[in-house]
């Protein structure tokens, strides 16, 4: 493992999950494991990949009452269920600079204190964020992690803002456009009757995001265009994205640059949205998808005065 993750001997680490040929792979690269099913506690550090909703009920409720612990959570199960995805997002975990990690957002967090807009250049990319007043960010800093705890994978590698409540006031205003180069669909709660063909749609629009040019064009909020390969694909989003439409939800820095030579955005991996760069999203996950634009060859900082 890299020497660079001053902050976790991630070998050190149980692997936890509620899939035995996972574990059975994790065992093979010299990880402890065991079955979730089989813990009255949490070992004192581990790395939890939930397989299905009721395993990440168990998994919060056995942290409730393990009051001794380093848990690192990968919800698996809402991205891509399956063993390939785990073992792609445990391989990028171990290729994660942790600690370089938490150094960038606590630079992004200083930013963010001094200015309130911003500009993203890069690569057929150009567009300008404002951060509303009073608006706080969601970010993890150093003391996060010094005593006891459980986070999300996702929360140690991105800095976002997030506009849940569509009655609440947006705590960004996003216009320009992004080169995007891979999406994730996330639906947390399933569709009754489900929606096959709309499922579908989405995977195959990612195959095609990740290897052919991707442009997303937003306008005050709101995404105006999704054009693949000169195809537009903003109805397909606007009927995946549910009552939330195209108005978007997220915006975020990611700050693992450490993965970014190993990447592979075919994959549905929650591991990929932490990749250093910018991401929006639309949707919320549970009225309808979470669908985030990755775009990593941008550059995030801050505006005084004239278009980028």
């Amino acid at each position: 493992m890299p020497t660079k993750n001053a902050l976790f001997d991630l070998k050190a680490f149980w692997v936890i999950s509620d899939n035995e040929t996972f574990l059975q792979d994790c065992c093979v690269r010299g990880f402890h494991t065991q079955e979730l099913s089989k813990l009255e506690n949490l070992p004192a550090q581990s790395l939890i990949f939930s397989f299905c909703n009721d395993a990440a009920k168990r998994t919060f409720e056995l942290a409730k009452r393990t009051p001794c612990k380093q848990s690192i959570f990968c919800a698996v199960h809402v991205f891509e269920a399956s063993v390939k995805s785990a073992l792609y997002g445990l391989d990028l975990i171990l290729k994660s600079d942790f600690n370089g990690a938490l150094q960038k957002q606590h630079l992004v967090l200083e930013s963010l204190d001094t200015y309130k807009q911003f500009h993203l250049k890069g690569a057929n990319s150009k567009a300008r964020v404002v951060i509303m007043e009073q608006s706080t960010p969601y970010a993890m800093i150093k003391e996060d992690i010094d005593g006891n705890f459980i986070h999300s994978i996702a929360e140690f590698f991105e800095l976002h803002y997030a506009h849940m409540n569509p009655q609440s006031p947006c705590p960004f205003l996003f216009n320009g456009h992004l080169k995007i180069a891979g999406i994730l669909t996330v639906r947390r709660k399933l569709q009754v009757p489900p929606d096959d063909d709309l499922k579908e749609a989405l995977q195959y629009l990612s195959q095609k995001v990740s290897h052919q040019t991707a442009i997303l064009t937003i306008k005050n909020n709101t995404v105006t265009s999704f054009k693949v390969n000169h195809t537009e694909y903003r109805e397909l989003l606007k009927r995946a994205a549910g009552p939330r439409s195209l108005k978007l939800t997220e915006f975020a820095v990611g700050v693992n640059s450490a993965i970014g030579p190993f990447i592979d955005y075919c994959i549905n991996s929650q591991m990929n949205e932490g990749i250093s760069g910018v991401h929006v999203a639309l949707g919320d996950g549970s009225s309808g998808y979470h669908i985030d634009f990755l775009s990593p060859d941008v550059t995030f900082s801050p505006f005084q005065g004239g278009w980028p």
